[in-house]
C-alpha cells in the first residue's frame, strides 16, 4: 500500500468528499458495537450519532440499534442524514415506519461470528454526514483506490494545482500531485488530508 500526505486548501475538500460515497476502509477494533466503533474509536459525539445519523446500513441491512449492532472484520458500514420521502422514512432507524421492512432489517440478536480483534471496516458516509464528518476522517486517514484519485484529478483540473502532495511513502515528490495520482491507478493507497486553513489577515495598515 503507497501511504500519501496531502495538504489542501478547504475550498478543495469538497472534490475529495465522493472517495466517503464510495467507501474508505478504516483500520477497526472489531467486534464492538456500531456505537463503539462511530463514538469510542471515529471521536464522533453520541449526540451526533443519535440526532444527525438517521440511517445506517450494516453490510447493506437496515440498522436500528446502534447498541446491539456488531460490527466485524470486513464489514461494510454505510451513514446518512434523514433521506427524504417515504422510502428515507421506512429506511430511519427505529422510525415509524421501520415494521415496513422487518425481512432485511439486522437482526439484534443475530450473535457475533468473531471474537473482539483488530480489522478493517469499509465506511461509507452521505448528503451531510459526508460533508460534516468526511473532512475528519481524511485528516486521520483513510484507505482509498489510487484509480479514485486520479480520477479527481482528471476531472478537476483547474483545481489540482491546490493540491500539494507532500509526502509519498514519508518522502517528498518532485512531481505534482496530478502527476502522483496518475502513477497511483489501480494501487492501495493511505491516504491522509492536512487541510490547510488561510491566514489571518492582518489589521496593520502601515
Amino acid at each position: 500500500m503507497t501511504d500519501i500526505e496531502l495538504t489542501i486548501p478547504r475550498s478543495t475538500v469538497s472534490l475529495f468528499l465522493p472517495l466517503m460515497q464510495k467507501g474508505v476502509v478504516i483500520a477497526a477494533r472489531t467486534g464492538c458495537s456500531i456505537r463503539q466503533f462511530i463514538c469510542g474509536q471515529l471521536g464522533i459525539s453520541d449526540a451526533y450519532l443519535d440526532q444527525r445519523v438517521q440511517t445506517l446500513f450494516l453490510n447493506a441491512r437496515p440498522v436500528d440499534d446502534v447498541d446491539a449492532a456488531v460490527l466485524e472484520d470486513g464489514a461494510t458500514l454505510a451513514l446518512s442524514a434523514a433521506m427524504p420521502g417515504l422510502l428515507g422514512a421506512t429506511m430511519r432507524k427505529g422510525g415509524h415506519y421501520a415494521a415496513f421492512r422487518m425481512g432485511i432489517s439486522l437482526s439484534a440478536n443475530t450473535p457475533p461470528a468473531n471474537a473482539p480483534g483488530t480489522g478493517r471496516v469499509t465506511l461509507k458516509l452521505f448528503n451531510m454526514v459526508a460533508r460534516e464528518v468526511g473532512p475528519g476522517l481524511l485528516e486521520k486517514g483513510v484507505g482509498v483506490d489510487g484509480s479514485d484519485l486520479n480520477r479527481i484529478a482528471g476531472n478537476h483540473p483547474e483545481a489540482m494545482p491546490q493540491v500539494q502532495c507532500t509526502r509519498v511513502d514519508g518522502k517528498r515528490p518532485a512531481d505534482p500531485a496530478a502527476s502522483v495520482f496518475l502513477s497511483l491507478e489501480g494501487r492501495p493507497v493511505h491516504l491522509t488530508v492536512r487541510i490547510a486553513e488561510p491566514a489571518p489577515m492582518s489589521n496593520e495598515t502601515g
